[in-house]
């Protein structure tokens, strides 16, 4: 399985879909003037411009302690314990351990805005933030397809910090993986990712294509408060520019 796709192949596949751009932006059907409309595809054209994506990823064994309802792997010392994990993985042999990231420039851009023009800056965080949701989607659709033609199966990808599974886990995949030496990528004592623009996930893999994919934002502790989840009727486009 490749641990890597060409950068200019991804990149040519994100597009960044302005429905997505707005939902970051909390729009909720408000008026939209030509000038917001205008900077908002000018934020689409320059995220593309400065954005670095690249993924790195490995598979792993999958053992289980059913007492504790832990996850470990085989060459590995991962250890979770998530019952949200547990029973995610539930059928699985095995799953990939998946890392992606914009790069730092798309950083660098948000944070020289946040001084000049912070209307611009916030433009840029949503458009990047749908960025990095989308190369995880072509990365899942790219091994999907790979796998499927050996007759295995995906589950929902799911990061540490949706449910139960802690937020620090992401130093231990970090160093498990080399995050570091492979992507650039580091955390803070914090559990700050940076480059911020970063997703960490774990993907099932299943001979049985019967996995439950509903939308991981049901799964995320956070998701009866959240402003951005979808599924929320409040949250979805009515349109975009309106004269």
């Amino acid at each position: 399985m490749v641990n890597n796709i060409i950068n200019s192949y991804i990149n040519s596949l994100i597009n960044i879909n302005k429905e997505e751009v707005l939902r970051y932006l909390e729009y909720k059907g408000q008026y939209i003037d030509r000038n917001l409309n205008d900077l908002i595809d000018e934020c689409i054209k320059m995220t593309k411009e400065k954005i670095n994506p690249r993924y790195y990823l490995r598979v792993y064994p999958i053992l289980r302690n059913n007492d504790n309802k832990s996850i470990f792997f085989e060459d590995c010392r991962l250890n979770f314990k998530s019952n949200d994990l547990y029973t995610l993985l539930h059928g699985c042999e095995a799953c990939i351990i998946l890392g992606t990231t914009l790069g730092i420039n798309i950083e660098k851009e948000i944070r020289k805005y946040s001084y000049i023009d912070l209307t611009k800056s916030i433009v840029l965080d949503a458009c990047a933030t749908t960025s990095i949701e989308e190369l995880c989607d072509i990365v899942e659709k790219e091994l999907s397809e790979e796998l499927n033609k050996e007759g295995k199966y995906l589950t929902m990808r799911y990061s540490p910090g949706y449910g139960d599974l802690s937020i620090e886990s992401n130093k231990d995949i970090i160093d498990t993986l080399n995050l570091n030496k492979n992507l650039g990528l580091t955390i803070t004592s914090n559990n700050i990712m940076i480059p911020r623009k970063s997703v960490i996930a774990i993907i099932g893999i299943t001979s049985e294509d019967k996995i439950n994919k509903k939308h991981k934002c049901i799964m995320c502790s956070n998701y009866t408060n959240c402003k951005y989840r979808k599924g929320d009727e409040d949250n979805e486009c009515k349109g975009v520019y309106k004269e």
